[in-house]
Formats: C-alpha cells, sequence, structure tokens
C-alpha cells in the first residue's frame, strides 16, 4: 500500500463493500460537525462482485466492478479506498500480545500466525492489517488485544486496481464485523456498564457477529448457513465464547443482506427481545428514504469510518 502525497489536500474516504452481485459504495469526508456523506449508492452485477474481488472470479466481472466505481466516483476527493471486508473473504482472528511488545516483533508474530493460518508457504510474502482494539491488564502485565485482517497477495493485487480506477494510489482494509461494532459504539448514547450489544450481520450464506462491552469491540465472529437457526447458533456461540450469559444482552441489532432480515426470528425467542435494524446514518446527518433493512445494508461501508 503507498502513502498519499503530503501535498494531498483530499480529505475524503471512498468507501465500498461487496456481497455477492452487490456493490455498496460511499464516499465521507470530514466536517466541523462530524462526518459528512458525499455519495452513496449500490451497483449490481451479473456476476459474483465479491468473488470476483476475493476469490479469482471471472475478470470480465472485475472488469465490470473496475468500471463501475471509475463511474460513480468521478470526480471524487478521495485520497484513498477502503474496502470493508466480510469475514468468509479474508483470513481475520485475534491476538492477545503483551502492551510492551516492540512494534517490529509484533509485526512479524502476527504473520507468522497470519501465514499459519492461511496455510501460506514460507516463501510468499505476507501482508496484514493489525488494529489494536482493547487492553486487558493481568498479574503478568498487560496484554492487547488486535484484530487482524489477511487476504492473499493476488487480493491486494486486485484492490490496487479498483484503486487506480479512482485515481487513487491507497486502499485499506476493514473487516465488516469490526465496522458493525463501531456503529454500535457510535449509535449507543449511553452504554450500560458490563452489558453487551450484538450486532447480527445476515448474507445469504453466511452469518457474523460483532460483540461491544462497555463501548469496546470484544469480539467478532463468522459461520456459515442460511438458516434461522445458523443465525441463532453463531449469535449466542460469541456470547458464550467472551463468558457472558443473554442476562447480559441490553442490544441485538441486525445489518446486512435486506432479503435476509426474517433470520433473526428464533434469535429473537431466544434472547428474549426484538432485534432491530442497525441504522449506521446517525453520525452523518443525513438519511435516505429507505426501508430500515436497507438502511442496515449499509453498516459495513459507513461503520468502516467509525471505527
Amino acid at each position: 500500500m503507498e502513502a498519499a502525497s503530503p501535498d494531498d489536500d483530499r480529505t475524503a474516504l471512498a468507501i465500498i463493500s461487496l456481497s455477492g452481485q452487490a456493490l455498496r459504495y460511499a464516499e465521507v469526508e470530514p466536517g466541523a460537525d462530524g462526518p459528512r456523506l458525499r455519495r452513496l449508492g449500490t451497483c449490481d452485477f451479473e456476476g459474483e462482485a465479491a468473488r470476483a474481488v476475493f476469490g479469482g472470479g471471472h475478470p470480465d466481472t472485475l472488469d465490470a466492478v473496475r468500471e463501475a466505481l471509475g463511474e460513480v466516483f468521478a470526480g471524487t476527493r478521495a485520497r484513498a479506498l477502503v474496502v470493508a471486508a466480510h469475514p468468509p473473504d479474508t483470513t481475520s482472528f485475534f491476538a492477545v500480545l503483551p502492551s510492551g511488545m516492540d512494534a517490529e516483533a509484533r509485526e512479524a508474530h502476527l504473520r507468522q500466525e497470519a501465514a499459519l493460518l492461511s496455510d501460506v508457504p514460507p516463501t510468499q510474502p505476507v501482508r496484514v492489517r493489525a488494529v489494536p482494539v482493547r487492553t486487558e491488564t493481568h498479574a503478568d502485565g498487560e496484554r492487547t488485544w488486535v484484530h487482524v485482517v489477511h487476504v492473499a497477495e493476488p487480493v491486494h493485487a486486485r484492490l490496487a486496481l479498483l484503486a487506480q480506477a479512482l485515481g487513487v494510489t491507497t486502499y485499506d482494509l476493514a473487516d465488516t464485523t469490526r465496522a458493525a461494532a463501531a456503529t454500535l459504539r457510535a449509535t449507543d448514547a449511553a452504554p450500560t456498564p458490563g452489558a453487551l450489544s450484538l450486532a447480527v450481520g445476515v448474507y445469504p450464506a453466511h452469518t457474523e457477529v460483532a460483540l461491544m462491552r462497555d463501548g469496546t469491540f470484544v469480539f467478532g465472529y463468522h459461520g456459515p448457513g442460511a438458516t434461522p437457526e445458523d443465525t441463532a447458533y453463531f449469535a449466542l456461540a460469541a456470547v458464550e465464547r467472551v463468558g457472558a450469559t443473554l442476562d447480559a444482552l441490553v442490544r441485538v441489532a441486525a445489518y446486512g443482506d435486506p432479503a435476509c432480515t426474517g433470520r433473526t426470528a428464533l434469535l429473537d425467542e431466544m434472547t428474549g427481545q426484538a432485534t432491530v435494524a442497525l441504522d449506521p446514518f446517525g453520525p452523518f446527518g443525513r438519511r435516505p428514504a429507505v426501508s430500515p433493512a436497507d438502511l442496515a445494508a449499509f453498516v459495513p461501508v459507513l461503520g468502516a469510518t467509525l471505527g
């Protein structure tokens, strides 16, 4: 990834997310009263757009995505492209490391762990996107939880091509569960100490989950399947994973593919509370006149600018 020129006065970000045949996009720039939304929309393709970028799908579809980005971001003031990636399209994990660990040693450790998890040969380069999400105090010192995202080098090459379509040389990856957690934090006016907020992402072939506690991202998780039982299982497994019970849940919100909104019915029954659509537009002072499910579909895009 190349750095932007220090003389470049562009401050906006172009953000996209890809799911199946759909691409959602936004351009966001900072403002005196908070972030401002400059453009927003959705593109649908005949081929699988997500697979073309992350899975090496049909090159014609990748070309179509590039052309669409050039059109929808024509005249952009973006300094960089941010791609919000769903967990099935990446290798993502949490690492717990000593807080005082040398930056170079930490990077080497995370690259090695990513290589092992991704089954990358030792001779191949490994790049990771690592973001510290919280610090805990233990008897033997502080530990920092780091959220790590890795994609293969061919994916980096395709992301660079997408950035070029916008006329920028810088791109970044944002995990969608962390974007959902950031949206929870931005829309939770008065978090209850020790309580959990849960965001559930429902998509045609998977469920993804983000958990917040005391305004902090504590866990991201995903699993395959397309039934209400699958969605409930992975959501509740995440709650159990952080050592909590359902009594700790004060908020359950959903985002994802608008066609999958019915998938939370069993989860509602098991938690005893109705899942509401997660609305990411509050911090931006602008909200399209569409259904709550359509608003929630933009959580990966807009949430990537909040975390």
